[in-house]
């Protein structure tokens, strides 16, 4: 019962002893916490918070003291009053707003009729009407009040007498008010818990023990069905323990209110409702000597009760999708499958109710493995070394039970033959194998219960695999060298084609070449055309040399005979400026600006 002690609050067997003595420890602790601890932490679905009234007659307090029909106070209510009481009178009715909305449509008038009937109504439920001889038949022609229902169960009455007073019970809880029913579950409650315990404390049940422990079972789900008396109930420690204690596969209509009746209690409960219920379910199996899980995992296997299997696997869902915590999810459906729920979820005939139940079922059992593998591939990321991994594991198992488990598994790793291509073999399949148990895709524990060795032979598996080593390892020495031949190839490729660029530059530069040397020689030639003709022009322009010469030397004489020097001087500048050789010079020279062109 160690898991069921886990799972109902107590310690958790697999989380690691707090030691704070060794710095590494506290250093890793939260990450190991993270790992493989059972923690209960944060809120996976908001629920409504559940307040244990103090005084049971609140309610009936608000309740107005009861006047005849259409007194002269009934018809001088304000409207504000008529509507308070309307508001009162519906929320004593336990109606839902969907049920309030066309109500409040109706006229003053009305409402103020409504309201008048039903304090009358419950004025006569509170006081009751007595018949001679107690209770009548199991028509209940009789009305009793709360207080007479309480006065009936304590004053010890027979079997066959209590049988009528709880199915009278039963349609009283039904049918009044809630006022009634707080007002009955001040003492009432418990004396139907007094009543069911003292029928599950009878060693040898009768057939009407059964009956009035099937009313009692209805009793308290008529008396739990509004706010009021679900407090109640969760207010009573022994409510759970009993109705626990009372789930018999072999009562399917009784077994089938009470599994209907925890599972609505997970869901809407408190929020540490579901400690609670498996607290609870825990203490009644030990009492039988059972697993905690195992009535109701049998009570899936009867196939004549298709009510009873959709109501088991209606709560197996609530427990399972309950807790926050991944590890404990897991921990609480792997349980389920150990009792017996593995082998019958294949037989179960599927019907419309049951196949949404088992679709619940399917679907939070992947999502659960999806986080776990997800947890994998966070550990793979937050630690690389084997060292860190090594001490992190050493701690964990230190001082438990798995610690020599945990040893032996070391020292077998060292026996491994030191071998280049056996040992990562061995270690490929070692890890496969964890990584089957570990992260099953199922999201199944193996069988512990397997108490027979492993008998497996992996010789040949470790032959087939170290030479599908080697052919792996040729295969990528193959692969290196198809890919070195494919970059030189590339390479080849790139050279050849760089190669071809700079022939195609080569010749475009040799064919600027031989076009500036084409160039070249007309310039050349040019070059020499003017120089002939600057040679030419020079030996015509000797005769006119030694003319001017001559009449220079005539100035100069007719200055020494008297002319006016500057005059003279005058005249010989015109007569260059405008002369013959002058106007050839200037010729000459638009020659060659011609044939060199702009710019030569």
């Amino acid at each position: 019962m160690d898991q069921q002690n886990q799972a109902s609050g107590g310690e958790d067997p697999n989380k690691p002893y707090k030691r704070k003595s060794n710095e590494d420890e506290s250093k890793n602790k939260k990450l190991r916490d993270r790992i493989t601890s059972f923690r209960k932490t944060g809120t996976k679905k908001e629920k409504p918070l559940i307040q244990h009234p103090t005084d049971p007659q609140s309610t009936q307090a608000e309740l107005p003291v009861p006047q005849p029909l259409f007194d002269d106070r009934s018809m001088n209510l304000s409207e504000k009053e008529i509507i308070d009481l309307f508001e009162k009178m519906m929320e004593d009715m336990n109606l839902n707003e969907e049920r309030k909305a066309p109500l409040r449509g109706k006229d003053l008038s009305t409402k103020r009729e409504m309201v008048v009937q039903y304090i009358s109504a419950t004025a006569k439920s509170i006081t009751g009407s007595k018949v001679a001889g107690g209770l009548r038949n199991s028509k209940h022609e009789c009305t009793l009040s709360s207080q007479e229902y309480v006065h009936e169960l304590r004053s010890g009455i027979s079997e066959d007498k209590l049988l009528n007073c709880l199915e009278s019970l039963r349609v009283s809880l039904t049918s009044n008010p809630v006022s009634w029913v707080n007002n009955f579950g001040h003492e009432g409650l418990g004396l139907l818990l007094d009543a069911l315990e003292k029928l599950l404390d009878k060693k040898q049940q009768e057939g009407i023990d059964k009956k009035n422990q099937h009313k009692l079972i209805q009793c308290l789900k008529a008396f739990m069905n509004n706010k009021y008396g679900l407090q109640r109930i969760l207010g009573d420690e022994r409510s759970l323990l009993l109705l626990a204690r009372a789930i018999d596969p072999k009562q399917t209509s009784m077994m089938t209110e009470i599994v209907k009746i925890l599972s609505a209690v997970c869901i809407i409960g408190e929020e540490n409702i579901l400690d609670k219920i498996l607290a609870a379910m825990t203490i009644a199996a030990e009492r039988n000597n059972k697993e905690r899980f195992a009535s109701i995992v049998e009570g899936l296997e009867n196939h004549e009760a298709q009510q009873l299997q959709v109501a088991c696997m209606q709560l197996i869902n609530a427990l399972v999708t309950s807790p926050d915590d991944l590890d404990f999810r897991i921990h609480l459906r792997n349980e389920f499958l150990r009792c017996g729920l593995k082998k019958i979820l294949p037989e179960l005939k599927e019907t419309e109710e049951l196949d949404i139940q088992l679709k619940v079922f399917n679907e939070n059992k992947d999502e659960d493995a999806i986080e776990l593998s997800h947890r994998l591939d966070d550990i793979r990321a937050e630690m690389e070394y084997p060292f860190e991994v090594y001490h992190l594991l050493s701690n964990m198992v230190k001082d438990t039970g798995a610690e020599n488990y945990f040893l032996s598994i070391l020292q077998h790793l060292l026996l491994i033959r030191n071998d280049y291509y056996i040992r990562p073999q061995y270690y490929k399949v070692i890890e496969e194998c964890v990584s089957q148990v570990v992260l099953h895709r199922s999201g199944m524990d193996p069988d512990f219960g397997y108490r027979e060795r492993l008998d497996v032979d992996f010789s040949i598996l470790i032959d087939q695999c170290v030479d599908k080593a080697k052919v792996e390892e040729s295969e990528q020495r193959a692969a290196e060298f198809s890919k070195k031949f494919d970059e030189e190839f590339s390479a080849r490729q790139e050279a050849q084609a760089e190669l071809q660029k700079q022939e195609e530059k080569i010749k475009e530069l040799e064919a600027q070449v031989r076009a500036l040397q084409t160039q070249l020689t007309s310039e050349r030639n040019k070059l020499k055309e003017a120089q002939r003709l600057l040679s030419e022009t020079d030996s015509k322009d000797k005769p006119l040399e030694l003319k001017g010469r001559r009449r220079r030397s005539r100035f100069r004489g007719a200055g020494r005979r008297g002319r006016h020097p500057y005059k003279a001087r005058e005249q010989l500048i015109e007569i260059l400026e405008t002369g013959p050789r002058a106007r050839r010079t200037a010729a000459r020279r638009n020659s060659l600006e011609r044939r060199s062109g702009p710019g030569q």
